[in-house]
């Protein structure tokens, strides 16, 4: 029986880790939604094969209308993996706008980028603070009225 207490700001603010990213969302293609066609390339590298062969593939969801191409490789296989890869986290951000995978790794980002300034600006900071003070105490200067009343009092020492 054991509780711990956990600081919200910690949750709120926490950059999540890469490893610990939500799966991507392939459960939410149901073959029978999809209609898939082959295209010939057309451009990108390949050559001559893309020219020839239908490598190019085109995925439709037939239910919101989206269409997804993908000509990444030469390969159709690959091409098919890829393109329902997209489908499918296309059908996330739509169905699961707040908690999908594409705006939870765009959050990352640019938290990660918000901390790298936040560092470089501390450590800009710091540098200019330690430029400003003095790092000695001869180094500080005093009042020309208040440096005579030093040497009056060690003078009046000495006698």
């Amino acid at each position: 029986m054991f509780k711990r207490h956990i600081s919200i700001t910690s949750c709120l603010y926490s950059i999540p880790k890469k490893n610990k990213l939500p799966p991507r969302p392939k459960w939410l293609i149901k073959e029978d939604e999809i209609k898939e066609k082959f295209l010939k390339g057309g451009s990108g590298p390949g050559g001559q094969k893309i020219n020839k062969c239908n490598s190019k593939v085109q995925l439709t969801h037939i239910p919101t209308g989206i269409v997804v191409t993908c000509q990444a490789t030469r390969s159709q296989q690959q091409n098919r993996d890829k393109a329902r890869e997209l489908l499918a986290l296309k059908l996330d951000d739509l169905y699961n706008a707040e908690n999908s995978r594409n705006n939870i790794i765009h959050d990352r980002q640019l938290k990660l980028k918000q901390s790298k300034a936040k560092k470089a600006n501390r450590k800009y900071k710091k540098l200019e603070e330690e430029k400003d003070t003095p790092s000695t105490p001869e180094e500080v200067i005093m009042d020309p009225d208040q440096e005579f009343d030093e040497f009056i009092k060690s003078a009046k020492v000495d006698v």
